[in-house]
């Protein structure tokens, strides 16, 4: 979204930064000395930086994660936030007089939502980032392959608790949220649990300590699984979901995402923070 508001999804040169002059470019720029994907000038990095989609994205992301309760702003304004643009909610001729912070990123949510689902679609099959997502054979199914079914051996509350989950598919994510119609990811876990009669904590810190430890060849369904995510690290995890059997994880990923399944493997391709058996 952010991308296509400031260069139409281009690597853009300029030749007001010279340094940039002799690296892969998709057009030109004249914005100040901006350069690349996020039109970002030389206070962000070197030309080679800016100009690698990669790299620019890094940026773009460290700066959104220093942002206090970013994920909670509509996409839009967390965009304006990092990239401050004359779209400030100050009408003035720069803006063409517009109130709305990030209207320029806000009219590309539709066009970026378009990309987003051709990715997911083909992430099956291609190498496009978006390992993250579980291909799904109908929008309803929010990555619940057909024919799903839960191992024979799972106990009584793990199936409680899976049920629980599995009838929230394709509800929105939330941060804080804890249900019934909005949940972010611990307060999914913590919902399903409870309504299996075990109470566990609220947070993914408290969480990574509930139940018992396990390893992943034990894992059987019911079970947390903890990881770094966006905002967490490895002695500090920041995201986690709930095991199903059949190597499939169901969790609630991030704002403007709804709770899905996706693959065990794409789940934790960041690394483990934590397996809890709970009960």
């Amino acid at each position: 979204m952010t991308a296509m508001a400031e260069s139409d999804l281009r690597i853009l040169a300029n030749p007001n930064d010279p340094s940039g002059a002799g690296l892969p470019s998709q057009g030109t720029g004249y914005d100040h000395d901006s350069l690349g994907l996020f039109q970002q000038r030389r206070s962000w990095g070197s030309a080679v930086q800016r100009m690698s989609a990669t790299e620019s994205t890094t940026l773009f992301v460290d700066a959104l994660l220093t942002i206090p309760n970013w994920a909670g702003q509509p996409p839009w304004r967390a965009a304006q936030l990092v990239q401050k643009s004359a779209f400030d909610g100050r009408p003035t001729s720069a803006n063409g007089y517009s109130a709305e912070v990030g209207e320029n990123y806000l009219r590309q949510t539709d066009r970026a939502a378009g990309v987003l689902a051709v990715v997911e679609r083909d992430a099956s099959r291609l190498d496009c980032g978006a390992s993250d997502v579980m291909p799904r054979g109908d929008s309803a199914s929010h990555g619940l392959p057909e024919g799903y079914a839960l191992p024979p051996d799972t106990s009584q509350q793990a199936a409680t608790a899976i049920a629980f989950a599995l009838a929230q598919l394709g509800k929105p994510y939330l941060w804080g949220g804890t249900g019934p119609d909005q949940f972010d990811c611990s307060g999914l876990t913590q919902a399903a649990w409870q309504r299996a009669g075990i109470p566990i904590g609220r947070t993914t810190w408290d969480q990574l300590r509930d139940g018992a430890p396990t390893i992943e060849a034990a894992l059987v369904p019911g079970d947390l699984v903890l990881i770094p995510g966006s905002q967490g690290s490895l002695a500090a995890p920041g995201h986690m979901g709930m095991y199903l059997g059949h190597g499939l994880v169901i969790h609630a990923p991030r704002t403007g995402d709804v709770v899905k399944v996706t693959t065990l493997s794409a789940f934790t391709t960041s690394g483990v923070s934590g397996l809890r058996h709970i009960g």
